[in-house]
């Protein structure tokens, strides 16, 4: 993942869809949800790390960049702004999270060989 896709905020994905990839005869699908994620806002690499949900080869070290970011950026802030600040720079934080997670999950998906399954696709409409 590039540096420019941490912050591609026009890119997001923003339907939810359904990827697949065929592994030894049997086909295996995602779920990718197009909506805010709470849980990734909250926990951030953690939860790429420890969810069912979100394990595919590559994700949690995909995701690693992006925290270890922020984590740097806290370290390097908190003693610099004031409390009000550092609050407001943690709830950007939250917010960034939990709008890209998904759509990181996505493009990893696609690096892994999965598709986006059309007819699945429509019925979440």
């Amino acid at each position: 993942m590039q540096l420019s896709d941490w912050f591609n905020f026009s890119g997001r994905i923003k339907r939810d869809t359904v990827m697949v990839k065929t592994i030894d005869q049997h086909e295996v699908t995602k779920q990718v949800r197009g909506s805010f994620n709470w849980l990734a806002g909250i926990f951030t690499w953690f939860y790429a790390l420890f969810s069912v949900k979100y394990r595919t080869r590559g994700f949690a070290r995909k995701v690693a960049g992006p925290f270890v970011f922020l984590w740097l950026i806290n370290l390097l802030t908190v003693n610099i702004l004031s409390d009000f600040s550092y609050g407001v720079l943690t709830i950007l934080e939250f917010v960034w999270f939990g709008l890209m997670f998904d759509t990181w999950f996505e493009k990893q998906l696609e690096v892994n060989g999965y598709h986006v399954q059309a007819a699945a696709a429509e019925d979440f409409e």
